[in-house]
Order: structure tokens, then C-alpha cells, then sequence
């Protein structure tokens, strides 16, 4: 039995292997996804009960994915966790998201 759903949002192939492989290993269940606008009708339909989502990604970024998901009232509620290696202090403070 599962803990939970969570999905990943990471375009690099790597990393994404990487947290799928030991969120799996905690029991949980895990979908990945490589690309915003995916991420955006995966949520829709699967309800994940966490996002770990890049901020950097091929089509439209993290923050824009967490406002959407935000402004969506079967997803707002979803806890968003952001993955990236940005370290300036204006990309950790973002007021759309």
C-alpha cells in the first residue's frame, strides 16, 4: 500500500531517476514529469499529494506551474516543494507563487 502520491517535475533525466527511485524505495507512489504544461494535466488528473517541482524548465517555469496549479481549485491545495539550484535571494522569494 502506498504512503501517498507525489510528483516529480525535473526535465533532467538524472535527478528525476534519482528521486524516483528513493521516493519508491519510502513507498510512496511516484510520477515523474519532464515538462510544465504535463505537469499541469497530470496534477489534474492523478492528485498528487505533494509536488517536488524544478524551477527550470523546457517549457514554462516552476513558479508559473505553482500559479496555475494555485489558481486551480481542485489543486490549490497540493503542497508545492521547489527543487533548484538557483541560490540568489530574489529567486527564493517569488510573489507570484
Amino acid at each position: 500500500m502506498s504512503k501517498g502520491r507525489i510528483l516529480v517535475v525535473e526535465d533532467d533525466p538524472d535527478i528525476s531517476k534519482m528521486l524516483k527511485i528513493y521516493f519508491d524505495s519510502q513507498g510512496y507512489e511516484v510520477l515523474v514529469e519532464m515538462r510544465g504544461d504535463d505537469s499541469l494535466t497530470t496534477c489534474a488528473k492523478k492528485m498528487p499529494n505533494v509536488v517536488v517541482l524544478d524551477i527550470n524548465l523546457p517549457d514554462i517555469n516552476g513558479y508559473e506551474v505553482c500559479r496555475q496549479l494555485r489558481g486551480n481549485l481542485r489543486t490549490k491545495h497540493i503542497p508545492i516543494i521547489f527543487l533548484t539550484q538557483k541560490d540568489e535571494r530574489s529567486d527564493k522569494i517569488h510573489p507570484s507563487c
